[in-house]
Protein backbone atom coordinates (compact mmCIF):
# COMPACT_ATOMS: atom_id res chain seq x y z
CA UNK A 1 0.00 0.00 0.00
CA UNK A 2 1.28 4.01 -0.88
CA UNK A 3 1.94 5.76 1.81
CA UNK A 4 -1.43 8.56 1.99
CA UNK A 5 -0.92 10.71 4.65
CA UNK A 6 -3.52 13.75 5.16
CA UNK A 7 -0.13 16.34 5.23
CA UNK A 8 2.83 15.74 3.46
CA UNK A 9 6.44 17.35 3.22
CA UNK A 10 7.66 18.36 0.18
CA UNK A 11 6.11 18.75 -3.19
CA UNK A 12 6.21 19.93 -6.37
CA UNK A 13 6.89 17.44 -9.54
CA UNK A 14 10.47 17.13 -8.50
CA UNK A 15 9.92 15.36 -5.47
CA UNK A 16 7.04 13.71 -6.87
CA UNK A 17 9.08 12.15 -9.13
CA UNK A 18 11.50 11.37 -6.61
CA UNK A 19 8.94 9.75 -4.81
CA UNK A 20 7.66 7.43 -7.51
CA UNK A 21 11.22 6.19 -8.54
CA UNK A 22 11.99 5.11 -4.78
CA UNK A 23 8.45 3.04 -4.77
CA UNK A 24 9.33 1.40 -7.69
CA UNK A 25 12.89 0.61 -7.01
CA UNK A 26 11.82 -0.43 -3.53
CA UNK A 27 8.90 -2.74 -5.76
CA UNK A 28 11.81 -4.07 -7.59
CA UNK A 29 14.43 -4.60 -4.75
CA UNK A 30 12.99 -4.86 -1.27
CA UNK A 31 13.55 -8.30 -0.27
CA UNK A 32 10.46 -9.84 1.20
CA UNK A 33 11.99 -11.06 4.39
CA UNK A 34 12.45 -6.91 5.18
CA UNK A 35 8.77 -5.98 4.41
CA UNK A 36 7.17 -7.48 7.82
CA UNK A 37 9.53 -6.61 10.51
CA UNK A 38 9.21 -4.06 13.84
CA UNK A 39 12.96 -4.52 14.50
CA UNK A 40 15.86 -2.39 14.60
CA UNK A 41 18.08 -4.51 11.75
CA UNK A 42 21.31 -3.04 13.89
CA UNK A 43 19.63 -6.04 16.61
CA UNK A 44 18.90 -8.60 14.14
CA UNK A 45 20.94 -12.06 14.35
CA UNK A 46 24.17 -11.48 11.92
CA UNK A 47 23.38 -13.21 9.29
CA UNK A 48 20.49 -10.81 8.88
CA UNK A 49 21.75 -7.91 9.72
CA UNK A 50 24.34 -9.05 6.77
CA UNK A 51 21.54 -8.55 3.93
CA UNK A 52 20.35 -5.61 5.51
CA UNK A 53 24.00 -4.54 4.91
CA UNK A 54 23.83 -5.36 1.29
CA UNK A 55 20.39 -3.92 0.90
CA UNK A 56 21.64 -0.39 2.32
CA UNK A 57 25.01 -0.96 0.28
CA UNK A 58 22.75 -1.52 -3.20
CA UNK A 59 20.60 1.96 -1.32
CA UNK A 60 24.31 3.96 -1.83
CA UNK A 61 24.68 3.40 -4.85
CA UNK A 62 21.37 4.82 -5.68
CA UNK A 63 22.40 7.63 -3.11
CA UNK A 64 19.72 7.34 -1.82
CA UNK A 65 21.35 5.76 1.60
CA UNK A 66 22.53 9.40 3.54
CA UNK A 67 21.32 11.44 0.36
CA UNK A 68 21.78 14.93 2.46
CA UNK A 69 25.49 14.24 2.57
CA UNK A 70 27.88 16.04 0.38
CA UNK A 71 29.37 13.82 -2.48
CA UNK A 72 32.81 14.11 -1.41
CA UNK A 73 31.80 12.10 1.45
CA UNK A 74 30.04 9.78 -0.67
CA UNK A 75 26.57 11.41 -0.11
CA UNK A 76 23.78 11.97 -2.57
CA UNK A 77 24.57 15.99 -2.62
CA UNK A 78 20.68 16.49 -2.36
CA UNK A 79 18.91 18.58 0.65
CA UNK A 80 16.59 17.83 3.93
CA UNK A 81 13.53 17.88 2.27
CA UNK A 82 14.96 14.86 0.31
CA UNK A 83 16.28 13.48 2.95
CA UNK A 84 13.06 13.31 4.81
CA UNK A 85 10.85 12.25 1.98
CA UNK A 86 13.45 9.43 1.20
CA UNK A 87 13.60 8.24 5.06
CA UNK A 88 9.52 8.41 4.99
CA UNK A 89 9.24 5.93 2.30
CA UNK A 90 11.71 3.39 3.06
CA UNK A 91 10.59 3.14 6.52
CA UNK A 92 6.41 2.91 5.60
CA UNK A 93 8.02 0.54 3.11
CA UNK A 94 9.89 -1.42 5.78
CA UNK A 95 13.33 -1.34 4.62
CA UNK A 96 15.86 -1.88 6.83
CA UNK A 97 18.43 0.98 7.38
CA UNK A 98 21.45 -0.16 9.27
CA UNK A 99 24.20 1.72 11.34
CA UNK A 100 21.80 4.46 12.77
CA UNK A 101 24.40 5.24 15.32
CA UNK A 102 26.98 6.25 12.62
CA UNK A 103 24.39 7.88 10.43
CA UNK A 104 22.01 9.69 12.38
CA UNK A 105 24.55 10.25 15.33
CA UNK A 106 27.69 10.24 15.09
CA UNK A 107 27.76 11.66 11.74
CA UNK A 108 26.58 14.98 12.15
CA UNK A 109 29.04 15.40 15.49
CA UNK A 110 31.67 14.72 12.81
CA UNK A 111 30.41 17.08 10.24
CA UNK A 112 30.13 19.83 12.67
CA UNK A 113 33.40 19.08 15.71
CA UNK A 114 35.54 16.66 13.75
CA UNK A 115 38.81 17.31 12.01
CA UNK A 116 39.37 16.82 8.11
CA UNK A 117 41.07 13.55 9.16
CA UNK A 118 38.32 12.03 11.09
CA UNK A 119 35.90 13.25 8.47
CA UNK A 120 37.82 11.24 5.69
CA UNK A 121 38.46 8.13 7.95
CA UNK A 122 35.04 7.74 8.81
CA UNK A 123 32.06 9.36 6.86
CA UNK A 124 33.00 7.39 3.09
CA UNK A 125 33.02 4.26 5.46
CA UNK A 126 29.59 5.09 7.35
CA UNK A 127 28.32 6.01 3.87
CA UNK A 128 29.03 2.50 2.55
CA UNK A 129 27.98 0.56 5.04
CA UNK A 130 31.62 -0.66 6.22
CA UNK A 131 31.82 0.46 9.53
CA UNK A 132 28.61 -0.36 12.35
CA UNK A 133 29.13 2.45 15.25
CA UNK A 134 27.91 1.75 18.59
CA UNK A 135 27.12 4.35 21.36
CA UNK A 136 29.45 4.19 24.73
CA UNK A 137 27.43 6.54 26.73
CA UNK A 138 25.05 4.67 29.94
CA UNK A 139 27.08 3.04 32.91
CA UNK A 140 25.77 1.21 35.68
CA UNK A 141 25.15 4.12 37.52
CA UNK A 142 24.77 7.35 34.80
CA UNK A 143 21.86 6.31 32.59
CA UNK A 144 19.63 9.33 32.29
CA UNK A 145 22.02 11.02 34.97
CA UNK A 146 24.84 11.03 32.30
CA UNK A 147 26.85 13.70 33.88
CA UNK A 148 27.21 10.53 36.58
CA UNK A 149 29.24 8.67 34.54
CA UNK A 150 32.69 7.75 35.47
CA UNK A 151 35.07 5.79 32.76
CA UNK A 152 38.03 7.94 33.03
CA UNK A 153 40.63 8.91 30.05
CA UNK A 154 44.25 9.53 31.00
CA UNK A 155 46.37 11.87 28.47
CA UNK A 156 49.57 9.31 27.94
CA UNK A 157 51.75 10.58 25.31
CA UNK A 158 50.35 10.57 21.58
CA UNK A 159 47.27 8.47 23.38
CA UNK A 160 44.66 8.46 25.97
CA UNK A 161 44.54 5.37 28.15
CA UNK A 162 40.51 4.49 28.92
CA UNK A 163 39.40 2.50 32.21
CA UNK A 164 35.76 1.74 32.73
CA UNK A 165 32.64 0.12 31.67
CA UNK A 166 29.52 0.94 29.38
CA UNK A 167 26.23 -0.78 29.38
CA UNK A 168 22.92 -0.69 27.61
CA UNK A 169 24.84 -0.10 24.51
CA UNK A 170 23.22 0.35 21.16
CA UNK A 171 24.27 -1.40 18.61
CA UNK A 172 27.20 -3.14 20.75
CA UNK A 173 26.78 -6.97 19.81
CA UNK A 174 27.35 -6.30 15.65
CA UNK A 175 29.56 -2.39 15.99
CA UNK A 176 32.88 -2.42 14.95
CA UNK A 177 33.34 0.37 16.65
CA UNK A 178 32.10 2.51 19.69
CA UNK A 179 32.08 6.44 20.25
CA UNK A 180 32.29 6.83 24.32
CA UNK A 181 32.56 9.27 27.00
CA UNK A 182 35.24 9.92 29.47
CA UNK A 183 36.18 11.59 32.14
CA UNK A 184 39.52 13.43 31.47
CA UNK A 185 39.48 15.44 35.01
CA UNK A 186 38.15 14.34 37.81
CA UNK A 187 34.03 14.64 38.90
CA UNK A 188 33.68 18.28 40.20
CA UNK A 189 30.92 20.72 40.96
CA UNK A 190 29.88 21.28 37.66
CA UNK A 191 29.81 17.59 36.63
CA UNK A 192 29.86 18.44 32.89
CA UNK A 193 33.08 19.48 32.79
CA UNK A 194 36.09 17.51 32.49
CA UNK A 195 34.02 14.91 29.95
CA UNK A 196 35.47 14.22 26.69
CA UNK A 197 34.52 12.24 23.84
CA UNK A 198 36.18 9.74 22.07
CA UNK A 199 36.65 7.34 19.17
CA UNK A 200 37.37 3.90 19.79
CA UNK A 201 38.09 1.13 17.92
CA UNK A 202 36.25 -2.24 19.29
CA UNK A 203 39.06 -4.48 18.47
CA UNK A 204 41.66 -2.59 20.33
CA UNK A 205 43.26 -5.14 23.40
CA UNK A 206 41.65 -4.40 26.94
CA UNK A 207 38.01 -4.16 25.73
CA UNK A 208 35.58 -7.01 26.56
CA UNK A 209 32.08 -7.35 25.23
CA UNK A 210 29.49 -9.25 26.44
CA UNK A 211 25.92 -9.15 25.05
CA UNK A 212 22.40 -8.22 26.55
CA UNK A 213 19.93 -10.11 25.68
CA UNK A 214 16.43 -8.56 25.57
CA UNK A 215 12.56 -9.44 26.45
CA UNK A 216 12.23 -9.89 22.02
CA UNK A 217 14.99 -12.45 22.20
CA UNK A 218 17.47 -10.30 20.52
CA UNK A 219 20.77 -9.34 21.78
CA UNK A 220 19.54 -6.06 21.34
CA UNK A 221 22.19 -4.04 23.99
CA UNK A 222 26.05 -4.75 24.70
CA UNK A 223 28.32 -3.98 28.05
CA UNK A 224 31.65 -3.14 27.46
CA UNK A 225 34.76 -3.25 29.82
CA UNK A 226 37.72 -0.87 29.18
CA UNK A 227 40.79 -2.10 30.68
CA UNK A 228 43.69 0.27 30.04
CA UNK A 229 43.14 0.53 26.45
CA UNK A 230 44.59 2.65 24.17
CA UNK A 231 43.12 5.35 22.05
CA UNK A 232 45.16 7.32 19.71
CA UNK A 233 44.81 11.11 20.65
CA UNK A 234 43.53 11.94 17.18
CA UNK A 235 40.66 9.71 18.01
CA UNK A 236 39.20 12.86 20.29
CA UNK A 237 36.36 14.51 19.02
CA UNK A 238 36.27 18.30 19.67
CA UNK A 239 38.67 19.53 22.52
CA UNK A 240 39.45 18.19 25.66
CA UNK A 241 36.79 18.47 27.90
CA UNK A 242 33.93 19.29 25.59
CA UNK A 243 32.56 16.31 25.42
CA UNK A 244 29.20 17.36 27.25
CA UNK A 245 28.48 20.03 24.31
CA UNK A 246 29.58 17.21 21.85
CA UNK A 247 27.43 14.82 23.52
CA UNK A 248 24.24 17.33 23.45
CA UNK A 249 24.56 18.00 19.49
CA UNK A 250 24.77 14.29 19.03
CA UNK A 251 21.35 13.91 21.06
CA UNK A 252 19.52 16.41 19.05
CA UNK A 253 20.92 15.52 15.55
CA UNK A 254 18.34 13.79 13.22
CA UNK A 255 15.51 13.71 15.85
CA UNK A 256 13.07 14.82 13.53
CA UNK A 257 11.46 11.41 13.86
CA UNK A 258 10.33 10.78 10.19
CA UNK A 259 11.21 7.42 10.21
CA UNK A 260 8.97 7.01 13.10
CA UNK A 261 6.00 8.96 11.87
CA UNK A 262 6.38 6.60 9.03
CA UNK A 263 6.12 3.09 10.66
CA UNK A 264 2.97 4.52 12.59
CA UNK A 265 1.49 5.07 9.55
CA UNK A 266 2.27 1.93 8.38
CA UNK A 267 1.06 0.12 12.04
CA UNK A 268 -2.06 2.22 12.02
CA UNK A 269 -2.89 1.41 7.99
CA UNK A 270 -2.55 -2.57 8.56
CA UNK A 271 -4.32 -2.65 11.45
CA UNK A 272 -7.51 -0.58 9.86
CA UNK A 273 -7.07 -3.25 6.88
CA UNK A 274 -7.26 -6.08 9.18
CA UNK A 275 -9.94 -4.54 10.90
CA UNK A 276 -12.24 -4.40 7.79
CA UNK A 277 -11.04 -7.77 6.80
CA UNK A 278 -12.85 -8.87 9.76
CA UNK A 279 -16.28 -7.31 8.97
CA UNK A 280 -19.31 -9.83 9.81
CA UNK A 281 -16.47 -12.61 11.39
CA UNK A 282 -17.00 -13.92 15.33
CA UNK A 283 -14.23 -11.58 15.99
CA UNK A 284 -14.83 -8.04 14.66
CA UNK A 285 -13.42 -5.20 16.41
CA UNK A 286 -15.51 -2.52 14.38
CA UNK A 287 -18.59 -4.23 15.90
CA UNK A 288 -17.70 -2.17 19.31
CA UNK A 289 -17.93 1.60 19.07
CA UNK A 290 -14.96 2.17 21.51
CA UNK A 291 -12.86 0.41 19.26
CA UNK A 292 -14.01 2.38 16.53
CA UNK A 293 -13.08 5.22 18.42
CA UNK A 294 -9.79 4.30 19.61
CA UNK A 295 -8.85 3.95 15.97
CA UNK A 296 -10.17 7.26 15.18
CA UNK A 297 -8.52 8.52 17.97
CA UNK A 298 -5.07 6.62 16.60
CA UNK A 299 -5.76 8.36 13.33
CA UNK A 300 -5.48 11.79 14.81
CA UNK A 301 -2.38 11.00 16.85
CA UNK A 302 -0.31 9.57 13.85
CA UNK A 303 -1.25 12.51 11.66
CA UNK A 304 -0.45 15.13 14.31
CA UNK A 305 3.04 13.31 14.81
CA UNK A 306 4.07 13.33 11.09
CA UNK A 307 3.05 16.79 11.42
CA UNK A 308 5.62 17.56 13.74
CA UNK A 309 7.90 15.33 12.19
CA UNK A 310 7.74 17.76 9.80
CA UNK A 311 8.07 20.96 11.45
CA UNK A 312 11.44 19.23 12.80
CA UNK A 313 12.67 18.88 9.35
CA UNK A 314 11.72 22.42 8.25
CA UNK A 315 13.10 24.14 10.57
CA UNK A 316 15.97 22.17 10.03
CA UNK A 317 15.97 22.77 6.64
CA UNK A 318 15.57 26.61 7.40
CA UNK A 319 18.45 26.15 9.78
CA UNK A 320 16.45 27.51 12.77
CA UNK A 321 15.67 25.00 15.11
CA UNK A 322 13.48 25.30 18.19
CA UNK A 323 16.17 23.85 20.99
CA UNK A 324 12.96 21.97 22.90
CA UNK A 325 11.18 20.58 19.37
CA UNK A 326 13.74 17.79 18.69
CA UNK A 327 12.62 16.37 22.92
CA UNK A 328 8.90 17.23 21.97
CA UNK A 329 8.95 15.15 18.34
CA UNK A 330 11.13 12.48 20.54
CA UNK A 331 8.86 11.96 23.48
CA UNK A 332 5.89 12.77 21.49
CA UNK A 333 6.77 9.54 18.51
CA UNK A 334 7.91 7.24 21.70
CA UNK A 335 4.53 7.43 23.62
CA UNK A 336 2.83 6.83 20.08
CA UNK A 337 4.55 3.97 19.32
CA UNK A 338 3.71 2.38 22.45
CA UNK A 339 -0.41 3.79 22.02
CA UNK A 340 -0.56 2.22 18.70
CA UNK A 341 1.33 -1.70 19.97
CA UNK A 342 -0.90 -1.70 22.79
CA UNK A 343 -4.21 -0.77 20.52
CA UNK A 344 -3.28 -3.19 17.96
CA UNK A 345 -2.76 -6.15 20.86
CA UNK A 346 -5.96 -5.25 22.24
CA UNK A 347 -7.83 -5.38 18.69
CA UNK A 348 -6.01 -8.40 17.36
CA UNK A 349 -6.59 -10.72 20.39
CA UNK A 350 -5.22 -13.55 21.98
CA UNK A 351 -3.29 -13.81 18.69
CA UNK A 352 -1.83 -10.65 19.17
CA UNK A 353 0.25 -11.99 21.85
CA UNK A 354 2.11 -14.08 19.27
CA UNK A 355 5.19 -13.37 18.12
CA UNK A 356 6.67 -13.86 14.48
CA UNK A 357 8.05 -16.83 14.59
CA UNK A 358 5.14 -18.54 15.48
CA UNK A 359 3.18 -19.81 12.60
CA UNK A 360 -0.49 -18.40 13.63
CA UNK A 361 1.11 -15.08 14.25
CA UNK A 362 -1.08 -12.12 12.89
CA UNK A 363 0.05 -9.59 10.77
CA UNK A 364 3.31 -11.08 10.87
CA UNK A 365 3.54 -10.22 14.63
CA UNK A 366 4.18 -6.90 13.89
CA UNK A 367 2.07 -5.49 17.30
CA UNK A 368 3.31 -8.53 19.75
CA UNK A 369 6.86 -7.70 18.99
CA UNK A 370 6.57 -4.24 18.97
CA UNK A 371 4.84 -3.26 21.78
CA UNK A 372 8.11 -5.23 24.10
CA UNK A 373 10.38 -2.70 21.48
CA UNK A 374 8.19 0.02 22.21
CA UNK A 375 9.41 0.08 26.20
CA UNK A 376 12.94 0.80 24.64
CA UNK A 377 12.12 3.81 22.71
CA UNK A 378 10.54 5.40 26.32
CA UNK A 379 14.11 5.00 27.75
CA UNK A 380 16.67 5.21 25.39
CA UNK A 381 17.73 8.21 23.47
CA UNK A 382 16.72 10.16 26.56
CA UNK A 383 13.75 8.72 28.34
CA UNK A 384 10.45 10.11 28.12
CA UNK A 385 10.82 12.27 31.61
CA UNK A 386 14.08 13.57 30.63
CA UNK A 387 12.63 15.18 27.70
CA UNK A 388 9.71 16.52 29.77
CA UNK A 389 12.35 18.33 32.10
CA UNK A 390 13.97 19.34 28.95
CA UNK A 391 10.76 20.94 27.33
CA UNK A 392 9.83 22.37 30.71
CA UNK A 393 13.19 24.26 31.29
CA UNK A 394 14.25 24.66 27.49
CA UNK A 395 11.28 25.74 25.92
CA UNK A 396 9.04 26.83 28.80
CA UNK A 397 11.61 28.31 30.26
CA UNK A 398 10.69 26.91 33.58
CA UNK A 399 13.48 26.69 36.74
CA UNK A 400 14.63 23.41 36.87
Amino acid sequence: MPLSPIVRFGGGPRIDALRNELREWLAANLPDEFRRTAANPDYWPREGHERAVEFCQALHERGWFVPHWPAEFEGGGLGIVEQVVIREELAYAGAPVVNTNGVNMLAPVLFRFGTPEQQAEHLPKIARSERMWAQGYSEPEAGSDLAALRMTARRDGDDYILDGQKTWTSNGVLADWIFVLARTTPLGEKRQAGISFFLVDLDSPGITRRPIRSMTGYPTFAEEFFDGVRVPAANLVGGEGDGWKVAKALLVAERSNVTRAAQAQRYLDELVDWCHAQRGSSHDPLADPANRLALAHAVERVEVGRALSYRVAHQQAAGALDPALPSLSKLYHSELTAELRQLGATLLGPAGALMPDDPDAVLHGHFSEGLLLSLLHTIGGGTSEIQRDLISTTGLGLPR
